[in-house]
C-alpha cells in the first residue's frame, strides 16, 4: 500500500480523535499529593473549604421531615355496613331465640341445647333468662337491645374504642329495665359492638408524603476558608459532602478550562494528522508506528503535566522544569522514523507541556513565575526538542545518543540563561541550579533514548538506521555464513546490492535498507547451496538427476528457509520482507520452460512462488536489480548494447506480469532504476585490453607471469577474475 492510501481521511480522522481525547486525559490536573480524606477517615490536617459552600445534611432533614409525617392524623373512614351489619345479625339471633321459646314442647334442657345451637348468640351465664321471661319482658329485651345497638353503632367508633364502649353498655341501658332484663340487654349487645371507623392508608400516607415535601431541606454553609474537617477528626457525612463540592476533588477546573484544554489537545492532534495527510510519510506507515507516535506524545505531555505542578511556581528559580526529559519524544521518533515528522512532534509536545506547567490548582502567577518565565517551559522544550531532533543526522551508533543528551542539556542551558537575563530578581546561585538542571536533562535524555531506541524499534516493527548499519556488516554471522557456505550467492548478493542501493538514491528510496534486504535476500539458499548453479565450482549440477518439478520446488523452498533464518536471527521485519517478495508471486521460470517442453498442459501454479509482490519500492528494486543481474551474468554477450536491450526486457517482464502494482513506483521511477542498473553492470562487465608480449627484460629478470594476449586488470576486480567485487556504493539516503 502506497503511503498516499495509508494516510485516508478516515485513518487520519481516527488518528486525530484518539490522539486528542489522550491528550485532554493526560492534561486535566489531578492534585494527588493533597489527596483530601474519604468519609470515616481522620484529617491529618485542617481542610479548609476554598470555594463557599452549602451542603445538605441528609440525616437532619429526614429527621425534620419524619417529625412532619408523624404529626398528620391518620386519615378516617365511617364505615355505615357495620351498623347494618351488626343489628341484622342480632335481630337474626333474637329471631332464632323467639324459635326455641315458642317450643313449649321441648323440654327445659332440650331448649338450652337449642339455644346453645344459636351461631352468634354469646350472653354467657344469662342465657338461662332468655327461656324464663316472659312474653311481655322477653320482647322489652328484644326491643331494647335491637335499639341500643342502633345507637351505639350510629357514632364512631374505632379500634382503640371498641373495649370501652362495650364495657358502657349496661350503663346505656333504659332505667324502666329490672336487673335481669339489664343483664340480658347487656349480654346480647356487647358482643355486637364493633369499630365502624377505619383508617385509609393511602390517604393517610399521601397526607405524610405532603407534609414531608413541605420541610425543606436542612444546610450547612461553609464560607471560603472556614475549617470543613478539624485536624484529628473524623470525617462526617456533611464533611464529606462538602469535600465532595471542592474543586480538587471534582477535576480541579471550571467548564471553560476544561473547554480550553480540549481545543488544544485537538489543535495539537490535527497538527500531527494534518502533516501525515499532506505530507505522507513513509517511514510511519503502518497502524504501530502510528500508536508509537502517540504514545510518545501523550507520555511526554503526560509527564510534565505530573512534575511541572510539583516545581512551579514554587521552585521557578531552581531551573528544575528544564530537566524534564521532554526532547526525548522527538529525539527518539527522529531516531527511529524520519526528523521531519520529529520536528512536528517536538511542536505539539512543546505546546502542550508547556500549558501543563499553568494549568493546575495551585499554579499562582503572582509567585515570580509571570510575564516572560511563564513561556520558559514552552520555550525550552521547544528548542531542546528541535536540537535534539537535529543532533541525531550523525548519529552512527546508539552510544552516541549520548552526544544527543549533550546538545539537549547544552541548548537547555543556553535557553535558561536567556531568562534568567530577562529576570530582574536574578541571582548569581540561580546560574548553579541552571547548569545542575542541564546536566539532568542531558543525562536523561541519554538514558532514556538508548534505552528505549531498541525496545521501541523491536515492539513498532521498526528497523532504525543504526540496526541497519549494523546488519551491514560482513562480520554478521548469517553473511559470514554465506561467505563461508554459499561464496557464489554471497557475491551475487553484493553485486545486487550495489546495483540496488545505487538506483535506489536516484528515485529517493530508502538506500540503507535497499543495501541490507539485499544482502539477506538469499539466505535461504544456506540449507542447500549446491542446488544453485552460482555455488556450483566443481561443474557439478544435482538438478540434472532431478524432474523439472523436483528442481522447481528446492528453488521455491529457498524463501521459506529464509524466512526460518531470518525469524532464528531476529532479523527486523523490513529486512524479512525482502526474501518474499524479492520473488514476489513469478514463475521459476527455466524449470517450467523444461517441463512445458515435456507437458505444455502442466500447472504453471506448481512452478509459482508464494510471493506476496513488493509491497515497497525497496523490496521492489531488489526483485529488479536481482534478475537483471542473474539474466546479465548467463548471457554470453555483455556488450554495452546486449546489457540495455536485457535490462529493459527484464523490466518489462515484471511489469507485464503486475509484480509492482501493489508499492508506490511510478513509471518514471521504474525508468530511471533501469538505467541506473545500465550503469552499473557496464561498470562491471567493462571490456579489457589484451597485454603486450612481457619485453625482454622481464623475461631475463624472471618476474613475467601473465602471458600474451591476456586481459589488463583493473582496479575493481583481482586478476583471476574469481569473485564478484562489491562496487562502491554511494551514500546512504539519510
Amino acid at each position: 500500500m502506497s503511503p498516499a492510501a495509508f494516510y485516508s481521511p478516515a485513518r487520519i480522522a481516527v488518528f486525530v480523535v484518539g490522539l486528542a481525547l489522550l491528550l485532554t486525559l493526560a492534561l486535566i490536573p489531578t492534585r494527588a499529593s493533597e489527596r483530601l480524606p474519604m468519609l470515616g477517615e481522620v484529617a491529618e490536617a485542617d481542610v479548609l473549604a476554598e470555594i463557599d459552600l452549602r451542603v445538605v445534611d441528609d440525616e437532619a432533614t429526614a429527621l425534620a421531615r419524619d417529625a412532619a409525617a408523624a404529626e398528620v392524623a391518620p386519615v378516617l373512614i365511617f364505615d355505615a355496613g357495620v351498623r347494618a351489619r351488626e343489628v341484622a345479625t342480632l335481630a337474626a339471633t333474637l329471631d332464632a331465640v323467639d324459635e326455641v321459646r315458642a317450643q313449649t314442647d321441648l323440654s327445659s334442657t332440650e331448649q338450652g341445647r337449642a339455644l346453645d345451637a344459636i351461631p352468634d348468640l354469646r350472653v354467657g351465664p344469662a342465657d338461662f333468662l332468655l327461656l324464663e321471661l316472659s312474653p311481655r319482658d322477653w320482647r322489652v329485651v328484644r326491643e331494647e337491645s335491637l335499639g341500643l345497638l342502633t345507637d351505639i353503632l350510629t357514632g364512631n367508633i374505632n379500634d382503640a374504642d371498641v373495649a370501652t364502649v362495650r364495657e358502657s353498655v349496661e350503663e346505656r341501658v333504659g332505667n324502666d329495665l329490672n336487673k335481669d332484663q339489664v343483664s340480658l340487654v347487656t349480654a346480647l349487645v356487647s358482643p355486637r359492638v364493633s369499630a365502624n371507623i377505619t383508617v385509609d392508608q393511602a390517604a393517610t400516607e399521601a397526607a405524610r408524603a405532603s407534609a414531608r415535601l413541605r420541610v425543606d431541606e436542612v444546610t450547612v454553609s461553609f464560607g471560603e476558608g472556614d475549617v470543613i474537617v478539624p485536624a484529628g477528626e473524623a470525617v462526617g457525612p456533611v464533611a464529606a459532602g462538602a469535600l465532595a463540592l471542592l474543586p480538587v476533588q471534582s477535576g480541579g477546573l471550571p467548564l471553560d478550562e476544561l473547554a480550553a484544554l480540549v481545543i488544544l489537545a485537538l489543535a495539537g492532534s490535527v497538527t500531527l494528522g494534518a502533516y501525515l495527510l499532506l505530507a505522507a510519510p513513509e517511514s510511519a506507515t503502518s497502524n504501530r508506528r502510528l500508536g508509537m507516535i502517540v504514545l510518545l506524545v501523550v507520555l511526554f505531555v503526560a509527564l510534565a503535566r505530573w512534575l511541572l505542578p510539583e516545581i512551579l511556581p514554587g521552585h521557578v528559580d531552581d531551573y528544575f522544569d528544564l530537566a524534564l526529559p521532554v526532547a526525548v519524544a522527538a529525539v527518539l521518533v527522529a531516531a527511529l522514523l524520519e526528523r521531519s515528522l520529529a520536528i512536528v512532534v517536538a511542536v505539539v509536545v512543546a505546546v502542550l507541556a508547556g500549558v501543563a506547567a499553568v494549568i493546575h490548582p495551585d499554579f499562582a502567577p503572582g509567585e515570580g513565575f509571570g510575564g516572560a518565565q511563564a513561556l520558559r517551559p514552552t520555550v525550552a522544550f521547544l528548542l531542546t526538542g528541535v536540537a535534539g531532533v537535529l543532533a541525531t543526522q550523525r548519529v552512527m551508533h546508539v552510544t552516541q545518543y549520548g552526544f544527543t543528551g549533550g546538545v539537549v542539556g547544552a541548548t537547555a542551558f543556553l535557553t535558561g540563561l536567556a531568562f534568567w537575563l530577562l529576570d530582574p530578581e536574578r541571582a548569581t546561585v540561580d546560574v548553579g541550579l541552571l547548569a545542575l538542571s542541564s546536566v539532568i536533562v542531558a543525562i536523561t535524555t541519554s538514558v532514556l533514548v538508548i534505552g528505549a531506541f531498541s525496545l521501541l524499534g523491536q515492539v513498532f516493527g521498526i528497523a532504525t538506521r543504526l540496526q541497519l548499519l549494523e546488519l551491514a556488516q560482513f562480520t554478521q554471522p548469517l553473511l559470514r555464513r554465506l561467505q563461508e557456505e554459499a561464496p557464489g550467492t554471497f557475491h551475487h548478493s553484493l553485486l545486487v546490492a550495489t546495483m540496488a542501493e545505487r538506483a535506489a538514491a536516484q528515485v529517493g528510496a530508502d538506500a540503507l535498507l535497499v543495501r541490507v534486504g539485499a544482502y539477506y535476500h538469499d539466505i535461504g539458499k544456506l540449507a542447500q547451496p549446491h542446488m544453485y548453479i552460482e555455488n556450483q565450482a566443481d561443474g557439478g549440477n544435482p538438478h540434472d538427476k532431478l524432474d523439472p518439478l523436483q528442481s522447481a520446488t528446492v528453488i521455491q523452498d529457498h524463501v521459506r528457509r529464509g524466512m526460518e533464518l531470518a525469524r532464528r536471527y531476529r532479523l527486523p521485519e523490513p529486512v524479512r520482507a525482502f526474501i518474499p517478495e524479492h520473488h514476489g508471486t513469478r514463475l521459476v521460470t527455466y524449470f517450467y520452460r523444461k517441463a512445458a517442453q515435456d507437458n505444455p498442459t502442466v500447472d504453471p501454479g506448481l512452478f509459482t512462488y508464494g510471493g506476496p509482490r513488493p509491497r515497497r519500492k525497496e523490496t521492489a528494486i531488489v526483485m529488479m536489480s536481482d534478475s537483471t543481474e542473474a539474466v546479465v551474468r548467463s548471457s554470453k554477450a555483455r556488450d554495452e548494447e546486449t546489457i540495455a536491450r536485457l535490462v529493459d526486457a527484464v523490466i518489462q517482464e515484471r511489469l507485464n506480469e503486475h509484480q509492482f502494482d501493489d508499492c508506490d513506483l511510478t513509471l518514471r521511477q521504474i525508468q530511471a532504476i533501469g538505467e541506473s542498473f545500465k550503469v552499473t553492470l557496464n561498470g562491471v562487465y567493462h571490456p579489457r585490453i589484451e597485454y603486450p608480449a612481457p619485453s625482454e627484460a622481464e623475461r631475463q629478470r624472471g618476474v613475467a607471469a601473465v602471458p600474451s594476449g591476456a586481459p589488463a586488470p583493473s582496479g575493481d576486480a583481482p586478476v583471476d577474475g574469481s569473485a564478484l567485487p562489491e562496487l562502491p556504493r554511494p551514500a546512504a539516503r539519510p
